[in-house]
């Protein structure tokens, strides 16, 4: 399987600050944590957002992108980064640790870390793990 470029590079240190200034000031919400799934693999949701399924999409969290140039889009379900702790941990860099339990606050904290740390883009996910009560094979 061929990776798309956009996966190899870093995520742009503004876009993860100006995100983490989202999570303190913003409730929690499924449009906020498919951003910040984008973000964080550096890739672009492609829902042009022109009638209100895709717009209902949106709001619920999933994001369209293409991962690989030409192959195609998937739809992909963001985990709930900002509105359970679990998902929220999972963003936090290696070597790293947060006593918030606030998964908005641990979501802040995790964005400014990479964006000052140069932590590299996380990778792609397989959207079967984040699914409550089914557990990928690896």
């Amino acid at each position: 399987m061929e990776v798309h470029p956009a996966a190899l590079r870093r995520p742009p240190v503004r876009d993860l600050v100006a995100l983490a200034g989202r999570c303190l000031r913003e409730p929690a919400s499924r449009c906020l944590d498919g951003e910040i799934y984008c973000a964080l693999h550096n890739i672009e949701d492609i829902n042009d957002l022109s009638d209100p399924k895709l717009v209902e999409a949106r709001e619920n969290g999933e994001v369209l992108v293409e991962h690989q140039r030409g192959a195609g889009c998937e739809w992909i379900q963001a985990p709930p980064f900002t509105g359970e702790l679990r998902y929220a941990e999972t963003l936090v860099p290696e070597e790293l640790a947060t006593i918030a339990r606030d998964p908005r606050i641990v979501c802040a904290t995790a964005l400014n870390a990479r964006a000052l740390t140069g932590a590299p883009s996380l990778r792609v996910s397989n959207v079967l793990e984040f699914l409550p009560g089914i557990v990928a094979s690896p």
